[in-house]
C-alpha cells in the first residue's frame, strides 16, 4: 500500500510540533529549540511549526506514566515571535481559553495578533468538563474571536479526538462557531480518521469541509509509549504489544506504522473523493531523535498517490 503525499487545491502542510522550553533554560532553551527547528526545517523542508501550551494535568489513562515533574514553559506566542522572526515560518500557537474571563482573553488574542505577529491559533478547553472555569468555552472563544477581533487573516482551529464518541456532532457546532481547521489526538489507529472523515463528510458538505491536521508520533521504547498513554492516546493493546515485541526495532516499527497508517488513510480518502485538505503534524514527543523525525517527513514526502481535495503539498 503506498503513503501519500498527493495534490489538492486547498492548502496542506507538513508542520512539526515544538514544545517550548521549560523556563528555568531560559534564553539557551530558546536556542536549543530554535536550532532543532532549523536543521530540520533545512532537511525536509516545513510549511508551519505547532506549538502546544504545556499546563500540569493528570493523566488521562491508568496506563499512563509520566516520570519527570511539570515544569513551566515558556509562553508559545513568546517562541513563536523568535521562530518567525529568525526563521521565517510560520507559526500555530495552541491556547487554553477557560483560564481568563470573556474581555481578557479577547485582549489576549488582540495582544497576540498585534504583537507577535501570530495569525494561526488553536483553541483548548480546560481538563475538566465537570469543572467550572471563569473563561469561555472553546465554541464561545472561537465565536468571540470572529465576532469581536474583526481579524480576517486569523485562522481558528480546534482540537479534535476521532476516538471520542459523537466527535463529528463536535466538530459541527465548532465550525458553526467559526472554527476552519482541526487538530487531531496523536493517532495510531487509521480507521479513527477515516471513520470521522465519514461523518463529517455526510453532515458538512464539500463547501464547508474543514481542514484536518492529523498528528503523528513516532515512539522510540515501551516509557515512551507509557507517556502517551498518560496524555491519553488511543492505542490498542495488540498494537503496543507488536511495537515492543523487539525493543531494539521500536522505533523502525513504529515508522513503519505509521507509514501504513497514512497510506491507509490517503487511500480512503482518495476512494471516497474527500473534500478535507488533510495535514501531517509530526509530534516526536519526548526524547525521539531528529533523525527519526527526518525519516517520518522523507516517507511522507517520498511515497506518493493521487487524491483530488485529499492532500496538498507535504514538502517541497
Amino acid at each position: 500500500m503506498n503513503s501519500l503525499v498527493s495534490r489538492s487545491t486547498a492548502p496542506s502542510e507538513l508542520v512539526l510540533e515544538a514544545v517550548p522550553p521549560e523556563l528555568q533554560q531560559g534564553e539557551r532553551g530558546i536556542e536549543t529549540v530554535l536550532e532543532k527547528i532549523d536543521g530540520l526545517h533545512r532537511e525536509v523542508g516545513l510549511d508551519a511549526v505547532n506549538i502546544p501550551e504545556i499546563r500540569e494535568e493528570s493523566s488521562k489513562s491508568s496506563k499512563g506514566e509520566r516520570r519527570k515533574p511539570f515544569e513551566p514553559r515558556v509562553e508559545p506566542r513568546v517562541l513563536a515571535y523568535r521562530i518567525q522572526e529568525q526563521l521565517d515560518l510560520p507559526c500555530i500557537i495552541n491556547r487554553v481559553v477557560v483560564h481568563l474571563e470573556h474581555e481578557q482573553q479577547l485582549d489576549w488574542f488582540r495582544e497576540t495578533r498585534e504583537e507577535y505577529g501570530v495569525r494561526r491559533l488553536v483553541l483548548v478547553g480546560g481538563e475538566r468538563s465537570d469543572q467550572r472555569y471563569p473563561g469561555p468555552s472553546v465554541p464561545e472563544a472561537t465565536t468571540l474571536l470572529r465576532e469581536r477581533l474583526h481579524a480576517p487573516d486569523m485562522q481558528v482551529g480546534n482540537i479534535c479526538i476521532p476516538s471520542r464518541p459523537g466527535e463529528a456532532e463536535r466538530m459541527l457546532r465548532k465550525m458553526d462557531a467559526g472554527a476552519d481547521f482541526f487538530t487531531t489526538q496523536v493517532i495510531f489507529h487509521a480507521e479513527e480518521v477515516t471513520s470521522l472523515l465519514d461523518a463529517i463528510g455526510e453532515r458538512a458538505g464539500r463547501e464547508n469541509a474543514p481542514t484536518i491536521l492529523v498528528s503523528l508520533a513516532p515512539v522510540r521504547s515501551e516509557r515512551n509509549i507509557r507517556f502517551l498513554h498518560w496524555l491519553g492516546v488511543n492505542l490498542s493493546n495488540e498494537l503496543e504489544e507488536w511495537l515492543t515485541a523487539e525493543p531494539e526495532s521500536v522505533t523502525e516499527r513504529s515508522l513503519t506504522h505509521i507509514r501504513d497508517l497514512w497510506s491507509e488513510i490517503a487511500d480512503h480518502a482518495a476512494e471516497t473523493n474527500a473534500p478535507f485538505p488533510i495535514s501531517a503534524n509530526l509530534a516526536p514527543i519526548g526524547r525521539i531523535p531528529t533523525s527519526t523525525t527526518v525519516s517520518l517527513a522523507r516517507a511522507l514526502r517520498d511515497r506518493h498517490i493521487q487524491a483530488p481535495h485529499a492532500l496538498g503539498r507535504m514538502l517541497p
